[in-house]
């Protein structure tokens, strides 16, 4: 049957949300690709699958792209369409990822809530994995990709345009960062240093800090993991419940990537000074849970069945590299994802 299938998509549904089931084994006799949508707590499955099955993926012609959903094809193709304006490699891509959920969802009441029960709990995994996952990054990537000067350095909370940030709790820097190992290495090109951010609604929604900090540390206990995944809408204030939210919740909720490249002369000595090129796109969209997490997923499947020819042959690869001499962006751009440029 495998030899008849040129693409997989892998997915178990959670009611809107995905999280990836178990990996096909002898990837070298298995003659199809394979895209798979993951969530932030898999990365540790990522990892292992890039590390176990890399090498036996090229040799037989295999292609696996991981995480085909809003994490990480928004920022991917983000990143893809930004080195297209920039007309360059960027040294550095700052991202900032924002949610503008509906006001009837400031305060969740009955079908008001942001999300399904279903994302709570892949939440409660994340934390469980987390130090798993840290260890198996430090094991699989002991060096930095490239060297970050200490004046491009970010404390955890910084105000940017107006607003208070903090790092971007996705897998999306991850990934980015893998896809620029896989490319810089292949095609001896400059790595870019990309980060995220991300920010919340209102002020007073920096309180779910704290909490989420407390849970990680006490989601070490298997009954503590119960008892969040029991009640989801007790423990986060009924932001996430089993019922989920409403259709008209789910497309008022927008999400928009403001991604900004900067680039230096190679003999810069301070990087606070203005650097020779800097360019801002943005990226948004609508119901980034659902619809968006869908279609990027169907889109990615399409573009590798469609443009093969222009990817690499095998080998588990990141979204940013598998697809970055497509027409990703184009076909993106058909389904109510836009990209526009800010400032030149």
């Amino acid at each position: 049957m495998c030899e008849l299938v040129r693409v997989t998509l892998q997915s178990v549904e959670l009611v809107g949300q995905v999280a990836n089931a178990n990996g096909y084994r002898d990837l070298a006799t298995l003659q199809c690709k394979y895209a798979k949508m993951q969530l932030k707590h898999q990365l540790t499955q990522i990892f292992n699958a890039f590390r176990n099955n890399h090498n036996a993926a090229e040799e037989g012609n295999v292609l696996i792209v991981p995480s085909c959903g809003l994490a990480s094809i928004p920022s991917a193709a983000g990143l893809m369409f930004l080195q297209n304006q920039f007309k360059d490699i960027p040294d550095v891509v700052d991202c900032y990822f924002r949610f503008d959920i509906p006001r009837r969802s400031y305060a969740p009441i009955g079908q008001h809530c942001l999300v399904h029960s279903g994302t709570w709990e892949s939440l409660v995994f994340v934390l469980q994995d987390l130090p798993k996952y840290l260890n198996l990054k430090k094991e699989t990537f002991p060096e930095p990709l490239v060297y970050e000067p200490i004046e491009l350095k970010r404390s955890f909370f910084h105000r940017h345009s107006g607003e208070v940030w903090f790092p971007y709790p996705g897998p999306d820097e991850d990934l980015i960062e893998m896809s620029q190992r896989y490319v810089s290495d292949k095609y001896e090109q400059k790595p870019i240093r990309f980060r995220s951010f991300c920010t919340v609604p209102k002020f007073y929604h920096f309180l779910i800090i704290p909490p989420m900090y407390m849970y990680y540390y006490l989601c070490r206990f298997e009954w503590f993991r119960k008892m969040l995944c029991k009640h989801p809408k007790v423990f986060t204030a009924g932001y996430m419940s089993r019922q989920g939210p409403s259709e008209v919740s789910r497309m008022n909720t927008k999400y928009t990537l403001t991604m900004t490249g900067k680039s230096w002369d190679s003999n810069v000595k301070n990087y606070e000074h203005d650097p020779k090129k800097s360019l801002t796109v943005k990226v948004s969209g609508t119901d980034p849970g659902y619809y968006t997490t869908a279609m990027c997923l169907i889109i990615s499947a399409m573009t590798i069945l469609r443009e093969s020819d222009k990817m690499p042959k095998g080998g588990v690869l990141m979204p940013a590299a598998a697809f970055q001499n497509t027409n990703l962006v184009e076909n993106l751009m058909k389904h109510k994802m836009e990209f526009e440029v800010v400032t030149k």
